[in-house]
């Protein structure tokens, strides 16, 4: 790898990896919506494929260290470091997704999938925005992206509150509402790190730090 400090490498990777895992979000939920094993399958395979590139742009941010010398430069290098943690965790909940699919395709269907698949698309919804906010530097692209996370959470409860009601009702189909709730939370987690993704990379572009959409410090510049 050549010896300077290389932050579109770090972008173009780290790009990648959201990429993936959002694919991977998407491609497991509908795994399970259409009872297709072969995509869970190919899901969890491919999880394999985040793995290496955190691997790849920790060793890049590594060698990043030696040369930064600029805060913003500083900035980029530390908030993709925390980026690419919370991404390997997305790519993780998607394979525990498929995972899950790969269970319930030789199982009845308890109910038509709507929350679930509701839920996915906004989580994949954060992950676009945030990829078009570290692509461009501009931050306008994350101004709805707590409000989404918030449509995420009231989705999750009222996936629980449904899913109780079934297990109530008909025990015999208990196993597949555990099963459904987990997917539920494991959503409702991803939608929690790209969250995570998003305010850090609200540092990266801006030097301030955010917390649910509010601006909480000055950036370094004005102390």
């Amino acid at each position: 790898m050549e010896e300077r400090f290389q932050p579109d490498l770090l972008k173009e990777l780290t790009l990648k990896m959201l990429s993936i895992a959002k694919k991977n979000i998407k491609e497991g939920v509908d795994s399970l919506a259409n009872k297709d094993v072969e995509l869970a399958e190919r899901v969890i395979a491919e999880d394999r494929l985040v793995d290496e590139l955190e691997l790849e742009i920790e060793e890049v941010c590594i060698r990043s260290l030696r040369f930064v010398n600029k805060e913003e430069d500083v900035r980029l290098v530390s908030g993709i470091w925390k980026i690419i943690t919370d991404t390997e965790r997305i790519g993780d909940y998607a394979t525990h997704v498929a995972e899950s699919a790969r269970i319930l395709a030789s199982k009845p269907t308890l109910k038509p999938l709507i929350d679930i698949p509701a839920m996915a698309d906004s989580v994949v919804e954060m992950i676009s925005k945030c990829e078009s906010a570290l692509s461009s530097y501009d931050v306008t692209y994350l101004d709805s992206i707590w409000e989404t996370d918030v449509r995420v959470d009231a989705l999750y409860d009222q996936v629980f509150r449904e899913l109780l009601s079934y297990i109530l009702e008909t025990p015999r189909l208990i196993t597949n509402a555990i099963y459904l709730a987990q997917v539920a939370r494991y959503l409702e987690r991803a939608g929690d790190h790209a969250t995570n993704i998003a305010e850090r990379i609200f540092y990266i572009v801006s030097g301030k730090k955010i917390k649910r959409g509010k601006v909480y410090n000055r950036s370094l510049e004005e102390v």
